[in-house]
Order: structure tokens, then C-alpha cells, then sequence
């Protein structure tokens, strides 16, 4: 691995657990920054904490370093100095703190674990294109992170490297058995086998491509059921899904809208574009559900609801805890005798990208995460089924649902 990275500008580690890529890849900068010309290195971390860690390494390294190599180096709260004028910086990643700097080389460590990574790659990507080298190190995370589509890009100019727990020369057989207690499937995939394919903490587990996706595109039909709308209203980034309730007691998510920068009177105007390329009038729609604290009003004194409301838009809200409502969607996606109540149609592209990774927070404490990627259209999703049942086991008769109260 250290010869890979010295052979090449640009570098991908996808690894296994515990195999001291990050202890040899910090080494293989600081050898850089007492050997080669001066020159500014970028430590980048998915946290505060993680970029902590990293300088604590520095240290220990540099601490046994052999006698007189270690002198004059100065290691401070964030930065390392060298004697040559070299320096290693020591950074959470976001995108402004990668612009205030030209390195020489960039370490991402943990890169697949990194909110808004693919931000962070645009803000890094000029100095690398600039002449500066790259490493990115990272257990595998799924699908929907920069770290894979990197790796993915078979027309990339990044080289890859793998590095599999196999390789450690201290495990074999009898350690894989013993680390493989506790865990599941799909986290032993994730951490060790390095696996792209799996998300081993996502909050919908129940979601099955194959059993919740339908085979083809689904066309709403006036009087077949019964139809809702949902809002997040996300800030400036709202997310919009429609669906129908059926008499065979499913429910569909048959159409989606996400904004960027949108505020609350384009999202309307948004809204009635979908509604009209789905042939809908406001009076199919028997309400739009958010959520409760869109009732806040605004500097403009008006509240998200209300302006909705003047525009003709029904709209309704129930509070609830949000690990109750998770537990409704996952009431639908699968109930305890495994029957599937909840079904997307293939359009909706987005939304079931953000059901398939959307995450428990990895700070613990379970709860989903807040990354403002997936979570507005989870929070969506979560008033729809809010509003629509009332706590109590699902049950639909004829276009009606139960527990809708209004």
C-alpha cells in the first residue's frame, strides 16, 4: 500500500477494518514533509473529534522518530510545523475549510463516512488537478457518497488499492470467527469484506427492491383510490411526494418533486406542475400533510401553512414523535406476518434513492440522521403515514383508510 501511494498522484484505499491504512498513510506524509521540498499537507476527516485523532497520531510518530529527525518540529491544536517550512494540517471536511488552502497533498481519511462529500471533493478536486497528490482512504459505505463513485469510475484517473483483511498477517480463520460474533450479514460485509453493496445501518432495512419497487410505471386514475400529498418543507431544499391510498389496503408513492434553493411560493408552483402532468385537480387531493412546525410563522408574518393554504391547498398536520412515525413506514414497508402495505413507482427515482440510505445517526442515540440530503424526503414520507394512521394496526376499507380523522 505505502508503494502504491508513493507511485501514484492520486489514490483510493478501499479497506477492511483495523488494518492501520491511517497510521501508514499519515506516516507516508510526514515523511513527505521532512524530505521533500516545503510544502502544505491537508489531513481531511469526516468530525472534529476524527481530526483530533489524526494529530494525535502525528504525534506519536513524530515522538519516535529517530534521534535529532524529530527537531524543531512543532505540533500544535490543528497543525504540524516542520523545520523546512513544510506543515500538515489537521481538518474536519467541509468545503470552505479545503478553499482556504493550495496543498501540496490531500489525505481524506474515513472519505465514504464524510457528509457532503461530494462538496468537499469539488472544493479539493482543483488543487489535485493543479498538480497536487491525493489519497483517499475508507471502509466501504454504500452506494451514494463520492468514495464510490470514484471507485466505481472505471474512466477515473484515481488508482485503487484494496486492502483486505486477508493481507493482515495476525488473522486468519479463527480470528474471522471470533470477529464475526455480534455482528450481522450485512455489517460484517460492510466492514470487512469490503462490500459497496450494503448499508448496514439504514433506517428502513425493511426496503426490498424487489418487493417495494413496482414492475412498471404507475399512472394515477381518478376514483381508483384515494390521494394525498406530503410536505418537508426542508428549509430551502422542500421535498413533495405523492400518493394513493387502494382498496386492497396498499399504498403507492406514484410521483416526487425536490427542490433546490425553493421557496415556499415556487414550491407551490411546483406542486401544480406535477399535479397537472398527473391529469390531478386540487379537489382529487383530499389533503396535503407536513409538518407541525410549518404553522411558525415567518419574518413575512405568514407561516409556511398558511401561504399554502391561501393558495387552495388543504392542509393537515399531527404531531408525533419522530420513532413512532419511523416505526408506521416500517409497519407498511413489512408487518410482523411480513405482509408489504407500502409500494413506490419506478418514476419515483429520488425518493427511493433516499429510502435506500437513509442512516441512523452515527453519533448514536438512535435517531436518523440529519445530513440534509435524505432526510427531507424521509421526513415526507414519515407525515404522510402519520397522518394517515392513527397508531393502530393499518386497515383500509374500500377507498377508505382508517384513522384519517379528517
Amino acid at each position: 500500500m505505502v508503494e502504491c501511494a508513493s507511485a501514484n498522484r492520486l489514490l483510493l484505499i478501499a479497506k477492511s477494518r483495523q488494518m492501520l491504512a491511517t497510521w501508514s498513510i499519515a506516516a507516508v506524509h510526514l515523511y513527505r514533509a521532512l524530505y521533500e521540498p516545503s510544502g502544505l499537507y491537508l489531513f481531511l476527516s469526516k468530525g472534529e473529534r476524527d481530526s483530533r485523532e489524526l494529530v494525535k497520531r502525528l504525534k506519536v510518530m513524530i515522538r519516535e522518530l529517530p534521534e535529532g529527525l524529530g527537531e524543531g518540529i512543532k505540533v500544535k491544536e490543528g497543525e504540524t510545523t516542520f523545520p523546512n517550512g513544510s506543515r500538515i494540517i489537521a481538518l474536519p471536511a467541509t468545503e470552505s475549510a479545503v478553499r482556504m488552502h493550495s496543498p501540496a497533498g490531500v489525505f481524506w481519511d474515513e472519505m465514504a463516512f464524510t457528509p457532503r462529500s461530494e462538496g468537499i471533493w469539488t472544493a479539493v478536486k482543483p488543487a489535485v488537478d493543479s498538480g497536487g497528490t491525493f489519497i483517499g482512504v475508507s471502509t466501504p459505505n454504500g452506494t451514494d457518497n463520492v468514495f464510490y463513485r470514484l471507485w466505481s469510475d472505471a474512466h477515473d484517473a484515481c488508482a485503487k488499492f484494496r486492502l483486505h483483511w486477508m493481507e493482515h498477517p495476525l488473522r486468519d480463520e479463527e480470528w474471522e470467527r471470533s470477529a464475526r460474533r455480534g455482528l450481522s450479514e450485512e455489517r460484517w460485509r460492510q466492514e470487512q469484506e469490503i462490500d459497496f453493496s450494503i448499508l448496514a445501518d439504514r433506517v428502513y432495512g425493511e426496503f426490498d427492491p424487489e418487493l417495494h419497487i413496482l414492475q412498471e410505471t404507475y399512472f394515477w386514475r381518478r376514483g381508483r383510490g384515494r390521494t394525498f400529498r406530503s410536505i418537508d418543507f426542508g428549509y430551502r431544499n422542500p421535498y413533495v411526494i405523492w400518493a394513493e391510498a387502494l382498496p386492497d389496503g396498499s399504498l403507492v408513492v406514484f410521483d416526487e418533486w425536490e427542490g433546490s434553493d425553493a421557496t415556499v411560493d415556487s414550491m407551490g408552483l411546483a406542486i401544480r406542475a406535477v399535479d397537472s402532468r398527473n391529469g390531478l385537480a386540487e379537489s382529487d387531493v383530499i389533503w396535503t400533510a407536513c409538518d407541525p412546525a410549518g404553522e411558525q410563522r415567518t419574518d413575512k408574518g405568514l407561516s409556511s401553512v398558511e401561504r399554502l393554504r391561501r393558495e387552495g391547498f388543504h392542509i393537515v398536520h399531527r404531531p408525533s414523535e419522530i420513532l413512532t412515525g419511523v416505526d408506521l413506514v416500517k409497519s407498511l414497508l413489512r408487518d410482523a406476518n411480513g405482509a408489504v402495505r407500502f409500494r413506490f413507482a419506478p418514476q419515483c427515482v429520488r425518493t427511493i434513492e433516499h429510502i435506500r440510505h437513509y442512516r441512523w445517526d452515527p453519533a448514536g442515540g438512535r435517531k436518523p440522521y440529519k445530513d440534509d440530503v435524505h432526510d427531507h424526503a424521509m421526513d415526507a414520507l414519515r407525515y404522510l403515514v402519520v397522518s394517515l394512521l392513527d397508531g393502530s394496526r393499518p386497515a383500509w376499507s374500500g377507498a377508505r383508510v382508517a384513522g384519517v380523522g379528517r
